[in-house]
């Protein structure tokens, strides 16, 4: 059941590589030749939907330059898409502490709690984002991906969050539901 979560997560989440490529963007001329080069032909491999080819290109990055965080949300991309969900979450979450202020690495760290069926993490991650950007485009993604996650889960049944305590009820409902077989079966076998 899980591993069907996890693979409906990844579809979904593929859908979204067009936007990958609109937002991510080799940044400065700062960065060494090589890296530069690496890293647009990793955004070409995921156009080209080829992502363990471009996964590959942007863990040379991460290797060579593990303090750049757009390397790290391409490879969480990339990772997600190829379902390798805990490595893109954990790339994804390392791009965020290496610049608080990305607006793509948020966006897309919310986006994959979505998908995970994590709404909680992604809205805090929508948030994040939307403190981050600066353009009206940038706002516009946040806005429709937050108006989609509500459709879905008008739709959907909620998922438990377990961070209430059970009330005395539940706590009597349950306790009886178990003793009612045991003192059955105990009082059966003295019959």
């Amino acid at each position: 059941m899980a591993t069907i979560a996890i693979e409906t997560a990844v579809q979904h989440y593929a859908e979204a590589i067009p936007e990958t490529s609109e937002v991510l963007a080799v940044q400065g001329s700062s960065l060494p030749v090589e890296v530069s080069r690496r890293f647009s032909e990793g955004l070409e491999l995921m156009n080209h939907g080829e992502p363990a080819a471009a996964a590959t290109c942007f863990e040379q990055i991460v290797q060579a330059l593990p303090e750049y965080a757009d390397a790290h949300v391409g490879l969480g991309v990339a990772y997600a898409v190829t379902g390798k969900i805990y490595p893109a979450l954990d790339h994804l979450e390392e791009a965020t502490k290496l610049e608080p202020d990305n607006f793509f690495a948020h966006f897309k760290l919310g986006q994959l709690q979505f998908k995970l069926h994590v709404p909680k993490k992604g809205y805090e991650e929508m948030q994040k984002a939307l403190d981050c950007a600066t353009s009206i485009e940038e706002r516009k993604l946040v806005g429709q991906l937050i108006h989609e996650q509500k459709q879905r889960e008008q739709k959907g049944l909620a998922r438990p969050t377990w961070d209430r305590p059970f009330s005395r009820k539940t706590l009597l409902l349950v306790a009886a539901s178990v003793m009612v077989p045991i003192l059955y079966m105990f009082f059966s076998t003295l019959h």
